[in-house]
């Protein structure tokens, strides 16, 4: 039999020594008493193993805690010269694992506004050359502070280039509009849009999501929008409302009309002011 374990991880296998009759169990036996190999990829291995009786029942257990990956052999002789082995197949401390997504991937609270008990969490790089997993959805949340319906000024501080050909949704009064980057300046965090403008002037305070690489995929194809709404709107960020979503509010005789577009969908909500 083959036991799976962790690099670091302590691994107990227990045994039993019986007499020449092969029926009544040894007991009182210690660590000298036994003979002991350990090796790992058929090398002897550099940790100790040892053997302690489990109380006074004839039963044993082998100790030892590997230091590498691999396959550990673990062999013991009892007095009696019964041998008796076993298997370690060893892999990496899921503790290490645990914390590298911890610190490596989810690494700081997105500023805004989310619903009670939810957040927006952004995606972590390893430094601001490589390409981590923070070219996963959200790379992160902005405000803008000016400029014009082709250059969005916000408080932006990455490295020029940084965001380039990624997607920015501005959330306007006007409605939420989400556009290509053509060129980032890191000055005044700008985001230049090309020819491809925002059909309203942003206001100082409006949100500005910049996507990663599947967020932006996502937005830009008809077919995945719709989900990336859903999805959206299921994590609790925005529910009234959600990405990539066109909002239009008319106010008449008493009335306020609030017109929302999702994908092919149209929303009509009707209020007294």
């Amino acid at each position: 039999m083959t036991i799976n374990a962790s690099v670091g991880e302590l691994v107990q296998i227990q045994f039993p020594v019986f007499d020449v009759d092969g029926i009544t169990p040894v007991t009182g036996l210690v660590d000298g008493d036994f003979g002991k190999m350990l090796l790992v990829g058929n090398v002897v291995a550099g940790p100790t193993m040892t053997i302690s009786e489990v109380a006074a029942t004839g039963r044993y257990v082998m100790e030892f805690t590997p230091n590498a990956d691999g396959l550990w052999y673990a062999e013991v002789e009892t007095p009696i010269e019964d041998i008796f082995a076993d298997q370690v197949e060893v892999g990496p401390l899921p503790d290490d694992v645990i914390a590298s997504i911890v610190e490596g991937v989810w690494s700081e609270v997105l500023a805004g506004t989310y619903a009670v008990s939810s957040a927006g969490w952004r995606l972590a790089r390893a430094d601001d050359n490589a390409q981590a997993l923070s070219d996963a959805l959200i790379m992160g949340v902005f405000t803008a502070t000016g400029g014009t319906s082709a250059d969005l000024e916000t408080d932006a501080s990455k490295v020029t280039g940084f965001y380039d050909g990624l997607t920015v949704v501005v959330r306007n009064a006007a409605g939420n509009v989400s556009r290509h980057i053509v060129t980032y300046e890191q000055t005044d965090g700008v985001f230049n849009f090309g020819d491809d403008e925002l059909p309203f002037t942003p206001a100082v305070g409006d949100e500005v999501i910049v996507l990663g690489v599947l967020g932006k995929v996502a937005c830009e194809n008809p077919d995945m929008l719709e989900r990336l709404v859903e999805i959206w709107q299921r994590l609790g960020l925005d529910p009234d409302n959600p990405l990539c979503i066109k909002k239009t509010t008319h106010t008449s005789n008493g009335w306020e009309l609030t017109h929302s577009t999702v994908g092919d969908k149209i929303i009509v909500q009707r209020s007294d002011t």
